[in-house]
Parts: C-alpha cells; sequence; structure tokens
C-alpha cells in the first residue's frame, strides 16, 4: 500500500505522464516501488470479491489479470475458491512481473503498455483489472475496449475506477464507459462504491459486467 510519504511522489509523476510526459518514469518509480504493492489493494481485494461472487462457475476459466502488478488479484482469487482457473498477466513493471512470477500462480506473464494487450480476439473467459484503468498515468482510455475485444462472448470482465478522475469530463473515462455500454458492447450486472485508497480518502467504483 501506498504510504503518506510515498503518495506524493508518486502522484506527482503519474499526474506528469497523463499530461503526455514520459512514461518511462512512471515505469522507473514502480521498478523502484514495487514492494509497496505486495500483499494487495482495497481495490484489489473489492474486484476479486466481487468477480467471486459472479462466478457461475470457477473450473477451468481462462482469467487475464490487466495491471497485474505483484500478482495479488490470483492469490486473492485462489483464496476465495478460484482454484482451477489459469491466470495471465500483463504489466508495465518489469519488476512488479517479477514479483509475480515468484508467486507461481500464473500461467503467463507479459510486459505490455496499455493499452496494448497482446492476445487474440475472445481469448479470455474473465479479464480483471484493480486499480489500474481510470488512474492517471497507468491506462489510456482505448484500454476498456481492448479489455472488451480479447473477451469471449458473454465472459465477464471486472474493473475499478477511481471514482474522481471517473466523474472528471477531462479524463474521458465517464464518456468512454458510457458509450461501450451504449453500444451494447457490455453489459453492467454490478455497480458499486467502496474504499479505493483510504490513506488519500480516495473513493473507487467497481463494476462487473459480461461481453454481449
Amino acid at each position: 500500500m501506498l504510504s503518506q510519504k510515498d503518495w506524493p511522489e508518486y502522484k506527482k509523476i503519474a499526474q506528469n505522464v497523463e499530461q503526455g510526459g514520459n512514461r518511462d518514469l512512471l515505469i522507473n518509480w514502480y521498478d523502484q516501488k514495487y514492494q509497496l504493492f505486495e500483499g494487495g489493494s482495497p481495490a484489489a481485494r473489492k474486484c476479486c470479491e466481487l468477480l467471486s461472487q459472479n462466478l457461475i462457475t470457477s473450473d477451468h476459466l481462462q482469467i487475464l489479470d490487466v495491471g497485474c502488478g505483484t500478482g495479488d488479484q490470483a492469490r486473492l482469487l485462489q483464496s476465495l475458491g478460484v482454484q482451477e482457473a489459469s491466470f495471465y498477466g500483463i504489466d508495465m513493471s518489469k519488476a512488479m512481473l517479477e514479483s509475480a512470477k515468484s508467486r507461481k500462480l500464473y500461467k503467463e506473464l507479459i510486459n505490455s503498455i496499455l493499452p496494448d494487450i497482446p492476445y487474440p480476439d475472445c481469448h479470455f473467459d474473465i479479464v480483471i483489472s484493480a486499480g489500474t484503468l481510470c488512474s492517471p498515468g497507468n491506462a489510456p482510455v482505448e484500454t476498456l475496449s481492448e479489455m472488451i475485444r480479447v473477451t469471449k462472448p458473454i465472459g465477464l470482465l471486472c474493473f475499478s475506477y477511481r471514482l474522481n478522475w471517473f466523474e472528471n469530463e477531462e479524463s474521458g473515462w465517464k464518456k468512454t464507459h458510457k458509450q461501450l455500454v451504449q453500444k451494447g458492447l457490455i453489459k453492467e450486472l454490478v455497480r458499486q462504491i467502496d474504499a479505493y485508497i483510504p490513506s488519500q480518502n480516495i473513493i473507487g467504483l467497481y463494476f462487473v459486467c459480461q461481453k454481449k
């Protein structure tokens, strides 16, 4: 978890990237500070809980973890009963991926910068992204369309947004999300507001959606 001490530096770098700055600065920061994120975040726990509650079956699923970080989503999902799934993860931080690899829970881990998701269409039963979307500097709005693309028909997507950034028109996230729902590409099954970064009083908006 980000501490009060680390938050100002992280926020400054992330906002700089969001405004067109060098993404390598944020990647390097993650590479140096990856241990702060080991153990899971409120966003990871909430997404995993919502996803596990909305699964009809957990057997033989292929699950993509977008912005997998240190791999806590796979660990949390397994602890919630998702035992027979194959986990795949992508992240822009190589140090984060090495941490995830050490858990030995992922079938494949790929270093990739969003919105690029290097998998074919309709490939995964589940796509989860906890703490990455609608988080300044981490993922452009096109990422959600890519997540939908690699999800199988009637597959599930579970993800979090920072509520304040979602409501900020400059981010483009609210407009993009609404358009994808209106076009019938996804259907909202669950929409909840809950904690995201408690130390900074940041609230999260959480979704479970189904691809049509």
